[in-house]
């Protein structure tokens, strides 16, 4: 439907009056009832572009280049203020949803003041009575004027809020959420989400994503997979209940010697753990190990002393001043510290072996066994295994230059 009406209304010359006097040299100014057509015409096309705005958000193809929402992407490419960008994508939404509404004002029998005075009464109580109303609101206030229009629109949800209110409480939204694991630790599933947790989710994947320029190949979909990943290890970071102070996630992990190189790990359920996610852990988090020899014998309980203290990493912090993988803009508060030279490889927990990495690109380092190497001037050099090499600058304070013996 919305692809017909943008359809149906483009091919019309007579939405553009404007544009047949400039091609037939008219000149200015306007008479009154030109500019009277004139406004209508600019009206009539302003609710045809407020639907394209709608079925570009919906096709999602905006993301292309890394904005991380329609509004973002009109303000970089449209040169819009925030709020003109909003009012475009709110009026297209609107619109979308009511279409009887949407021709309306595509044939300018509503004014674009008068919908504006339908959109603002119509919030998520009245909207399902709005979608069987509409027409009869057309019809109500189409030869009115604006302010007449504001009052009738103000009237009738009056009268439908008194209708919906129920002294019975209303029915918990429906919600669930199924996931199966992989043999590999990865996770399938399905949800559903009342309003409410839809949009408080739907924001955080938006606060969540990145882009991290032109060397970023993933798809939209791929990188709002990576935003929740990112938003469960921020939480597990940042949570408030007991633990340290940056309430490192605790994992009781069960890892055989002779298998360091390659953790061979098991959680405290008995579940195989991937190597990738093992090594991960062990760069920076309260871990309860038990290593045993080859025969099984255990050789050592506790805490590891690779565990980044919060002295340290504040320190670390302050030097890299987020994420250290080249593009990547999350802050500290998204990151863990890793051991460029791992621990298991006698690396030492210390400023020169340790850089920042958010959750996403910490998982990279270790699963496709990217080498790094830190500079003295805490220039950071990546290297993929197939030769292709980066560079990350520091952004925090620069490290204080190493006094002589």
């Amino acid at each position: 439907m919305l692809s017909n009406r943008l359809t149906g209304c483009t091919n019309r010359r007579t939405l553009y009056p404007m544009s047949e006097m400039v091609d037939s040299g008219e000149g200015m100014p306007l008479t009154a009832a030109e500019v009277l057509s004139a406004l209508a015409a600019h009206e009539c096309r302003a609710a045809v572009l407020a639907l394209a705005v709608r079925r570009l958000e919906t096709c999602g193809v905006w993301a292309a280049d890394g904005s991380v929402s329609i509004a973002a992407w009109l303000r970089q490419h449209a040169r819009m203020s925030n709020s003109d960008a909003q009012s475009w994508v709110h009026r297209g939404r609107f619109l979308d949803r009511f279409p009887a509404i949407a021709d309306a004002a595509v044939e300018h029998t509503l004014s674009a003041g008068q919908v504006e005075a339908l959109r603002k009464v119509c919030n998520r109580k009245v909207e399902p009575v709005m979608g069987d109303h509409q027409q009869v609101l057309v019809d109500a206030v189409k030869d009115l004027s604006v302010k007449d229009t504001e009052i009738t629109a103000r009237r009738w949800k009056q009268h439908v809020d008194a209708i919906i209110d129920d002294p019975e409480p209303a029915p918990e939204p429906e919600r669930s959420l199924t996931v199966a694991a992989g043999a590999d630790g990865s996770l399938t599933g399905n949800f559903t989400l009342g309003a409410a947790a839809g949009s408080e989710l739907a924001k955080a994947i938006q606060t969540a994503s990145t882009w991290e320029g032109k060397h970023d190949t993933r798809t939209p979909g791929e990188r709002r997979a990576d935003a929740l990943g990112d938003i469960a290890a921020f939480y597990n970071l940042n949570h408030d209940r007991p633990g340290t102070p940056r309430h490192r996630p605790h994992f009781d992990l069960t890892i055989d010697a002779d298998t360091l190189d390659h953790p061979e790990a098991f959680d405290d359920n008995g579940d195989l753990v991937d190597p990738a996610v093992a090594a991960t852990r062990l760069c920076d988090c309260v871990l309860h190990r038990v290593t045993r020899d080859t025969n099984g014998v255990p050789t050592s309980y506790g805490r590891g002393t690779y565990t980044v203290p919060p002295d340290l990493f504040r320190i670390i912090a302050a030097r890299d001043g987020g994420c250290r993988h080249p593009g990547c803009d999350r802050p500290v508060r998204y990151c863990d510290a890793h051991h460029i030279t791992y621990w298991r490889h006698m690396g030492t927990t210390d400023l020169e072996n340790l850089v920042l990495l958010c959750n996403r690109h910490h998982h990279q380092v270790h699963r496709q066994h990217l080498h790094l190497k830190l500079l003295p001037n805490a220039q950071l050099h990546i290297t993929w295994p197939n030769g292709q090499h980066h560079e990350s600058q520091p952004r925090g304070k620069p490290p204080k230059p190493q006094r002589s013996p």
